[in-house]
C-alpha cells in the first residue's frame, strides 16, 4: 500500500451506507448496528446495540437460531414490520469452523414495491395501447425521428395491400425510392415540423387520406411521426350505401303515408310534397263525376299528367282519353279537328267526312290543353257544345249527341283574358266548375328527388344502365328555380345521363347555370352567419369572398374549374386564393 494513501476506518464506511447492518453474538445480543439500521428499525442507534435480537422481531430470533444450528445463509428474506417492509440477507460469522455470531444486512423496499407496481401499471397500459393500435379500423403507421419504421397495424396492411416484410425495419426514404409508396406524409412532417395531410396511392389501387403528426421531445426534436391512414374508397362506398338506404327509407315512408292514394301508378306519378298530394287528391275526387275541370299552372308543371289521373282513375276510365293541344293546331283547322266535317265540306276534305275530337271522346274524356289559345270565334261554338252536349260537323245539317267529360288546361291567366275580352266570360265560368291549380316545381322542391328517381329509372331501363345522381348534383337541383318546371327537369336529367361516363351523374354533368349555384349558396350562407354589426364593409366582403372560395375549393379540383364557375380569369382565382391562404392543387 502506498504511504501517501490514508486508510479509511471500516466503521466510517459502514456508517456511510444506507443499508442497515446488524451483528449479533452467539447468544443473540446485538453487538453492532449502524445508523441506517436504527433509522430503518425506527430506533436510535444506541437503543439497538446490546439488545436481544428477539426484541426486534420474533422472526429475526427464529432465523438467528436456524443459522446458528445449520450455518446456512439466508438470502432475500422479506420481513414485514409495523412501519415498513424489509428485504434481508443473513450470514453466519465464523471463527475457524465455529459460528460465533450472525450478521444481517437489510434494506427497506416499500418504495421499490411502489415503483414496481407503477412499472406494472405502465406495462398494462402499454399492453392495452398495443391492443388499441392493432385493432383500430384505421391504418396506423409509426416511425422514429429518422423515418425508420417502428410499428404498423393490420389495418394499414389491409388498406395498403403491403406485407409486413415489405415494411419491417425499413426507412421511409427507401420505401419511396423502391416505389413501395407513392407519397410520404412522414417526410413532409419531418421537413415542415407540423402535422400534414396528403393523398396517398398504394400498389393495390386504393387511395387513402394520410395524416401525419409529429411527436417532440423536451429539446424540440422529432422523436416519432404517427400516421393515421383512412381508406376513402371505403368511406365513399359507405356514404353511397347510406344515401341509398336513406332514400329507400324515405320512399317507403312516403308510400305508407300516401297509402290512401290507391290506384296511383307510382311508376308514372312521382311526388312527395303536400301541395302535389293535395292536387292528386282533388283529381281523384273529381274523377267520379262528369263536371268540367280547369287545370292551371305554369308550362311544364304536369297538367297533362293530372288530366290522365282524372280520367284513368275515374268512372270514365274504360272510355277514350283524347288529348287536343289547342295551341299547336292552326286556327283554320282547329274547328274541323274539334267538331269534324261532312264530305265535301271544304276543299281538300275527305270524301267520306271525318268525326271530330268531341265525337271520338264520346263516353270518355276530352283534354283541351292550352285552352286559352282557342280563338274567340271558336269559343262560341265550344260553349254551345258544352251547354247542349251535342256537336254539329262542318258542312253538316244535324247535331250529334255526345257524352263527353271536359278537362281543360292553360298556363295563361284566363281571368285577365276575360277582362281584356280575349276570352269569353261565359266560357270561362263553364270550364271553371272545378279548378285545380298546380304549383310550380320551385315551390315544391320535395318533388325533385322522386321525379329524378322516376326519370332515371325509365332511362336506365330503356338503355340498360344503372346510373344515379350524386348527392352534390342533387343538392344543386334543389337550388335551381326551374322556370321550365318538370319538363326542364326531364331535359336536365336526360342530359346528365348522357354525359355521365360512370355510375354517377355529378355536378360537372349539369348545365353551367346549375354548377354556379354551389358558389352562390356558399355566398348566401356566409352573408347569413358572418355579418357582424359594426364591421367595415371591406371586412364583410372579405369574409364573403373567402367563404365562396373555400366552398369552391371543397367542390372543385382545380383553379380552372373555380374560375369557370365564378366567371373570372384563372389568374384572379390564384391571386385571391393566395391572399386568403387557401390551397388548391391543380391537376
Amino acid at each position: 500500500m502506498r504511504n501517501d494513501v490514508k486508510e479509511i476506518p471500516l466503521a466510517l464506511m459502514l456508517e456511510a451506507t444506507n443499508v442497515g447492518i446488524l451483528c449479533s453474538d452467539r447468544e443473540g445480543r446485538i453487538l453492532y448496528a449502524n445508523t441506517a439500521a436504527g433509522k430503518i428499525l425506527g430506533r436510535e442507534q444506541g437503543g439497538v446495540i446490546g439488545r436481544f435480537i428477539g426484541d426486534i422481531t420474533l422472526e429475526a430470533w427464529i432465523a438467528f437460531q436456524r443459522i446458528m444450528e445449520t450455518g446456512v445463509p439466508q438470502d432475500g428474506v422479506k420481513i414485514q414490520t409495523d412501519a415498513s417492509t424489509l428485504i434481508a440477507d443473513r450470514n453466519p460469522v465464523r471463527d475457524g469452523k465455529e459460528i460465533v455470531g450472525v450478521v444481517s444486512v437489510f434494506k427497506e423496499i416499500s418504495r421499490y414495491e411502489d415503483t414496481a407496481k407503477e412499472l406494472q401499471t405502465y406495462k398494462e397500459l402499454a399492453k392495452q395501447l398495443d391492443v388499441v393500435i392493432r385493432s383500430s379500423y384505421d391504418g396506423l403507421y409509426i416511425t422514429d425521428g429518422n423515418a425508420n419504421t417502428l410499428l404498423f397495424n393490420k389495418a394499414y396492411l389491409r388498406i395498403s395491400g403491403l406485407k409486413a416484410e415489405d415494411l419491417e425495419g425499413k426507412n421511409v426514404r427507401d420505401l419511396m425510392s423502391q416505389r413501395t409508396i407513392s407519397h410520404s406524409s412522414t417526410l413532409e412532417v419531418m421537413e415542415k415540423r407540423i402535422h400534414v395531410t396528403v393523398m396517398q396511392e398504394f400498389p393495390n389501387g386504393k387511395t387513402a387520406i394520410v395524416t401525419g403528426t409529429p411527436v417532440f421531445d423536451e429539446a424540440g426534436r422529432i422523436v416519432l411521426v404517427v400516421n393515421n391512414v383512412r381508406d376513402i374508397t371505403e368511406l365513399n362506398d359507405l356514404r353511397e350505401e347510406l344515401q341509398e338506404t336513406r332514400t329507400l327509407a324515405q320512399i317507403y315512408k312516403d308510400e305508407l303515408s300516401k297509402a290512401s292514394l290507391a290506384g296511383i301508378d307510382r311508376g308514372e306519378v312521382a311526388f312527395r310534397s303536400a301541395a302535389m298530394e293535395n292536387c292528386i287528391r282533388l283529381a281523384l275526387r273529381v274523377g267520379d263525376v262528369s263536371s268540367p275541370v280547369l287545370l292551371t299552372g305554369e308550362s311544364g308543371v304536369g297538367k297533362g299528367m293530372l288530366a290522365k289521373i282524372i280520367h284513368f282513375q275515374g268512372r270514365r276510365k274504360k272510355g277514350p282519353f283524347i288529348h287536343v293541344n289547342c295551341g299547336a293546331i292552326p286556327d283554320g283547322l282547329l274547328e274541323s279537328e274539334l267538331f269534324g266535317y261532312e264530305k265535301g265540306a271544304f276543299t281538300g276534305a275527305s270524301g267520306e267526312g271525318k268525326p271530330g275530337m268531341f265525337e271520338m271522346a264520346d263516353k270518355g274524356t276530352l283534354f283541351l290543353d292550352e285552352v286559352g289559345e282557342v280563338p274567340p270565334v271558336l269559343q262560341v261554338k265550344l260553349l254551345k257544345a258544352l251547354d247542349e252536349s251535342e256537336v254539329r260537323r262542318l258542312g253538316g245539317t244535324r247535331s250529334r249527341e255526345i257524352d263527353v267529360r271536359i278537362v281543360a288546361a292553360t298556363n295563361r291567366n284566363l281571368q285577365e283574358m276575360v277582362k281584356e275580352r280575349s276570352f269569353r266570360e261565359d266560357l270561362y265560368f263553364r270550364l271553371n266548375v272545378f279548378p285545380i291549380n298546380i304549383p310550380p316545381l320551385r315551390e315544391r322542391v320535395e318533388d325533385i328527388l322522386p321525379l329524378v328517381d322516376r326519370m332515371l329509372t325509365n332511362l336506365n331501363r330503356k338503355y340498360k344502365k344503372s346510373k344515379r345522381f350524386h348527392h352534390d348534383a342533387m343538392n344543386l337541383l334543389t337550388l335551381y328555380p326551374f322556370p321550365g318546371n318538370v319538363r326542364e327537369l326531364q331535359n336536365i336529367v336526360e342530359r346528365g345521363f348522357i354525359l355521365a361516363d360512370g355510375k354517377w351523374v355529378e355536378p360537372m354533368h349539369l348545365p353551367t347555370d346549375l354548377q354556379g349555384l354551389g358558389a352562390s349558396r356558399g355566398l348566401e350562407r356566409e352573408m347569413g352567419v358572418r355579418h357582424v354589426e359594426g364591421d367595415h364593409l371591406d371586412e364583410i366582403l372579405g369574409r364573403v369572398e373567402k367563404g365562396v372560395l373555400e366552398d369552391c375549393r371543397r367542390r372543385y379540383k382545380t383553379t380552372y374549374e373555380i374560375a369557370r364557375v365564378l366567371k373570372v380569369n384563372q389568374s384572379t382565382i390564384v391571386r385571391k386564393l393566395k391572399k386568403y391562404g387557401i390551397t388548391v392543387r391543380d391537376a
